[in-house]
């Protein structure tokens, strides 16, 4: 019974590893976007997967260097500005629309 528990507690721990901040590379973008936005666990993850929806969009396309352009600029440029508001204040406009032409928004 012992090891079972043991087991169990190693296989939760696994699984919240994956899931977790230090293991995706939006992690710490998310993070600090849902605490400028009050979120929670839920919200950083969902923040995540469309990061990583965006980056599968950016390399069916071949945008890939253009996805890379636009986060680079959001992550020197995002910043929390009061009253829950993420932005980077226009700064990444031609970063984002350079990529939205290439995928075809």
């Amino acid at each position: 019974m012992r090891t079972l528990s043991r087991t169990l507690g190693l296989a939760a721990l696994v699984v919240l590893a994956g899931t977790g901040l230090g293991c995706a590379p939006y992690g710490a973008l998310c993070e600090d976007e849902m605490l400028c936005r009050d979120g929670n666990d839920a919200d950083i993850d969902a923040c995540i997967v469309g990061y990583e929806s965006r980056e599968d969009v950016a390399s069916i396309y071949g945008c890939e260097d253009r996805w890379d352009d636009y986060l680079t600029c959001l992550e020197l440029e995002l910043r929390c500005d009061g009253g829950n508001t993420w932005t980077h204040r226009g700064d990444c406009d031609d970063e984002r629309n350079r990529f939205n032409d290439c995928v075809g928004d």
